[in-house]
């Protein structure tokens, strides 16, 4: 609210406020409360979605909204499940601004079923009905009710996005010219859609940007996942799919406030920051001189240690920083909060987190993460334990899976073959471990961690062992250690769970990932009942 200054609301004399000078100010006053608790409803308003699927054996609709979803959705806000009864499924959930979300489900429950994705554009007070007939030609998708306006068939339907086949492609000619008439369609369907549904105006604006973004997007995500399949061939072939990426990001801005509600935008932005963290570990092999000094402003032998001390946050918060400003920074460190806290990473989290806080005070995330940051930040002050136990050395003197077999004689142990640079060992460790240790109380049970890959990072080994409470025995294994078990026990990745029993045999956990705890339960029973 604007007030004229030449009014006698600033008098320059102290002069008494008549009555009807105050009675006006009261009246301001209420109408911009009442205005203020108007708009408050409305945000607050209830979004409902119907979904009904005729025959269909589909037990679940699974709904993803990718701008309120950051990395692993740790904090459950931006994706959940719609159990399906009778062919029909009903969710409502508040949203406090239009979001583009994924409706997801396969026409049956068996291996070979058709999957179906749907673009919804939701706004809040939406009360939507999404309709599918499977013996009906095309499904029969219909949408109707409040709201759908935004979301008919002719742009939210999607199909099988069709690059399946073009992956091992050593060139980028298939995927650019698909990449290119993908974009024109989308734009073509657009033009078509807007005189026959007349959308809202925030949802032509937010497709604009899904057109815009959506060739650069369908590119880069479908480069840097094919180049693992070809290496060798697109290391010879490097600059030709660089050219093409140049190109396809000079028509687009990589940061944009505008477009945060575009789809193929925060698509973008985590295919970016995940490719960027590792093309700048490859960048400290290939030219480190000039990597360390660019983004840790020191030499190679500081800035090594610092990049090994975490190759994960900090260097993702040097991207977000390198790259981004205003709100889409903000959404950045989102993503990056999402991420560690997803993949129970809590390396330097903390200190990032009150960064963050400070450059964004007013930020609706510090109240999403804030709780969780701070549970990390009382597990830090944990300390080493008693039960938590170092071989001579830390281990590093071990060779073989004998070696370890002859300190465990006589025990039935777990052994737990992790990492902690290993996302997945991080999540088995915090997901089953107290529940294992619980479970197996005083039942004769032992627990050995192994630590592969981590012979430089001795200070976040001991950190995290304190952190997660792993009590045991631990080893930090050197290369020779830990390919002799991984090649003996016939592991195949990390984490990987060896069961060894009192007799100095071993086998390896039927568990699988994620681990089915029950069949590890199981297969520990039957080695603590095994007589001598």
């Amino acid at each position: 609210m604007l007030l004229n200054t030449n009014t006698n609301f600033a008098p320059k004399q102290d002069v008494k406020l008549n009555h009807y000078h105050i009675t006006q100010m009261r009246n301001l006053l209420i109408a911009f409360i009442v205005l203020f608790c108007m708009s408050k409803i409305a945000v607050a308003q209830n979004t409902t979605l119907h979904v009904s699927l005729k025959n269909s054996t589909a037990t679940s609709v699974h709904i993803w909204m990718p701008a309120l979803s950051f990395g692993y959705d740790y904090l459950k806000k931006g994706s959940f499940d719609m159990p399906v009864r009778g062919g029909a499924a009903i969710h409502e959930f508040k949203i406090t601004k239009p979001v583009f979300a994924y409706l997801m489900f396969s026409s049956s429950d068996a291996d070979t079923a058709k999957s179906f994705n749907y673009i919804l554009y939701i706004s809040p007070g939406d009360n939507l009905n999404f309709n599918a007939d499977f013996k009906k030609p095309g499904n029969s998708l219909a949408v109707t009710g409040k709201g759908s306006n935004n979301n008919q068939p002719l742009l939210g339907a999607l199909t099988d996005a069709g690059v399946q086949n073009m992956y091992s492609d050593t060139l980028p000619r298939r995927i650019t010219a698909f990449a290119n008439q993908n974009q024109r369609d989308l734009k073509i369907a657009l033009e078509k859609y807007i005189p026959l549904y007349h959308p809202t105006a925030d949802f032509m604006k937010n497709e604009n940007f899904n057109v815009d973004y959506d060739a650069v997007n369908l590119y880069f995500d479908f480069k840097e996942n094919n180049k693992f399949s070809i290496r060798k061939a697109y290391s010879r072939h490097e600059a030709e799919w660089k050219t093409v990426q140049d190109s396809l990001f000079t028509n687009v801005k990589l940061n944009n406030d505008e477009a945060l509600t575009s789809i193929n935008y925060v698509a973008l932005l985590r295919t970016f920051l995940m490719r960027e963290k590792e093309r700048l570990w490859e960048e400290s092999y290939k030219h480190p001189e000039a990597f360390y000094m660019d983004w840790y402003n020191t030499d190679v032998k500081t800035g090594k240690q610092l990049l090994e001390d975490d190759m994960q946050n900090l260097l993702q918060e040097k991207i977000v920083n390198h790259y981004f400003t205003g709100k889409t920074a903000e959404y950045m460190y989102a993503m990056l909060f999402g991420d560690a806290l997803g993949e129970h990473n809590p390396n330097n989290i903390v200190t990032i987190f009150d960064r963050f806080k400070q450059k964004y005070p007013a930020s609706e995330y510090i109240g999403w993460f804030g709780p969780a940051i701070d549970s990390i930040r009382q597990n830090e002050a944990k300390p080493l334990t008693a039960d938590m136990v170092f071989v001579a050395d830390n281990g590093t003197k071990l060779n073989s899976l004998e070696d370890v077999l002859a300190l465990a004689k006589g025990k039935t142990v777990l052994l737990d073959m992790w990492g902690t640079w290993c996302a997945p060992c991080r999540n088995e460790i915090h997901d089953n471990g107290p529940a294992i240790k619980e479970y197996f109380k005083d039942k004769g049970l032992d627990y050995f961690y192994i630590a592969n890959r981590d012979l430089a990072h001795t200070d976040l080994w001991k950190k995290l062992i304190a952190y997660f409470d792993m009590k045991g025995t631990h080893v930090m294994a050197n290369d020779s250690l830990s390919r002799d078990i991984m090649s003996k026990v016939k592991g195949s990745g990390y984490p990987t769970y060896v069961i060894i029993k009192k007799d100095g045999t071993y086998e390896l956990s039927k568990a699988g990932f994620p681990m089915k705890r029950d069949v590890l339960f199981k297969q520990i029973e039957e080695a603590l009942a095994l007589k001598m």
